[in-house]
């Protein structure tokens, strides 16, 4: 992906959260001069982010057409000396996130606003139906059904749940889990997809992925080449 495509997704995303009355962090706005400035001032400040993965991340599963198989996220807390994970999900309309299990998470997902969030659902333990706790409610589905999550609707996740997932409209969804691992625990069913794109760095950053946060190797990187 190129930093260029990447400003915009965010910027045009951050457009999207202000219309729906919702906001993220003030540091979801940050440039990397901000980050510069705040790191230079409060070095110690910054560890935890790093650690937990706090902030931007973005993807298009290496098959190179953000707006077909994408998702951006953005994390507000995850592991370490906690056993959960919150983050929230912008949803394109149109946009896959194609078919996946985790092996340790659990998540709960929520269509906090925008339009109507599908997911298509599949059952690793048994291939005759899914069972799965759905607005509170344990519910039976046949396999590959698409259940529909309207604003405030929930569903659960569970590690035997094989889950695609696309947003008709714009959708901004919650996911709180147990401890979230993307580097590990991403098991897709397509052999070709992976999490974290190669960036080509055509034009400043405009914002920051929790990859490259201060005392980063991509962060120092980064700051030789623009600042």
């Amino acid at each position: 992906m190129k930093r260029s495509e990447i400003n915009i997704i965010i910027r045009s995303s951050l457009e999207f959260i202000n219309e729906i009355g919702f906001s993220l962090p003030k540091e979801a706005n940050w440039s990397l001069e901000d980050w510069f400035v705040y790191w230079d001032k409060k070095k110690d400040n910054t560890k935890e982010r790093r650690e937990r993965g706090i902030g931007w991340d973005i993807t298009d599963f290496n098959l190179g057409d953000f707006s077909k198989h994408g998702l951006l996220l953005y994390t507000l807390t995850n592991g370490l000396d906690q056993g959960y994970a919150k983050k929230y999900l912008i949803v394109g309309d149109g946009q896959i996130t194609p078919s996946h299990n985790h092996k340790k998470k659990i998540e709960d997902i929520v269509n906090v606003s925008g339009g109507d969030l599908k997911i298509s659902l599949y059952n690793l333990d048994n291939p005759d139906f899914v069972r799965i706790f759905h607005n509170y409610e344990w519910e039976m589905y046949e396999p590959g059904s698409i259940i529909t999550l309207k604003k405030n609707d929930r569903i659960r996740i569970d590690n035997c749940h094989l889950h695609e997932f696309w947003g008709v409209g714009w959708v901004l969804a919650e996911e709180n889990s147990s401890v979230n691992d993307d580097k590990e625990d991403n098991f897709f069913l397509n052999t070709k997809v992976g999490r974290f794109p190669e960036i080509e760095e055509d034009e400043i950053p405009r914002y920051l992925l929790c990859t490259e946060l201060p005392e980063t190797r991509k962060f120092d990187e980064l700051v030789r080449k623009w600042l």
